[in-house]
């Protein structure tokens, strides 16, 4: 089990530093597409649904592995106050919500994608695109999601045994 937990982190290392290179496409996408407008007066018109669909991707992407590092935000008042084995019972409360929460969207997001595969929607901008070839990160980074949370209550439920 512990080659799987150490594949699973390489695997959200390497998910959020792809989402940090589309972040970084982006803004040098936004910034050519100013220079463009400002030099030439001409735009390319892809560049905005392009930088839309790469925003739902990095969120996605990179989501895991913040849940992991705990870069979410949190305001802690009461919780600050609280015993050791009573905030380890909580946290293993909330993660097991947020793991349970997570799964129904895996199941919202599949419905979805699969509905857009069968019907063949498209999304027709500037550039024509299949929904669910921008929609399919969704279930995949809500599987994610789900397994990080219950692992970590998990971890935070075997914490409780050892604390006093």
């Amino acid at each position: 089990m512990k080659g799987f937990w150490k594949f699973f982190d390489r695997f959200l290392d390497s998910m959020a530093a792809t989402a940090g290179i589309i972040l970084l496409f982006i803004c040098a996408a936004v910034c050519y597409t100013i220079g463009m407008r400002f030099l030439f007066t001409k735009t390319t018109i892809w560049i905005i649904p392009i930088t839309e669909y790469a925003l739902l991707w990095i969120v996605f992407l990179a989501t895991t592995w913040l849940l992991r590092e705990g870069g979410h935000i949190t305001t802690d008042i009461l919780f600050a106050h609280l015993n050791k084995k009573t905030k380890h019972c909580l946290a293993c409360i909330m993660f097991v919500i947020g793991g349970v929460a997570c799964a129904m969207m895996v199941y919202f997001g599949a419905v979805h994608l699969v509905d857009c595969t069968i019907n063949r929607v498209t999304d027709v901008r500037a550039v024509t695109v299949p929904k669910s070839a921008v929609f399919i990160i969704i279930p995949v980074g809500f599987i994610l999601l789900t397994v990080q949370f219950f692992r970590m209550a998990w971890s935070r439920f075997m914490d409780i045994r050892t604390v006093e």
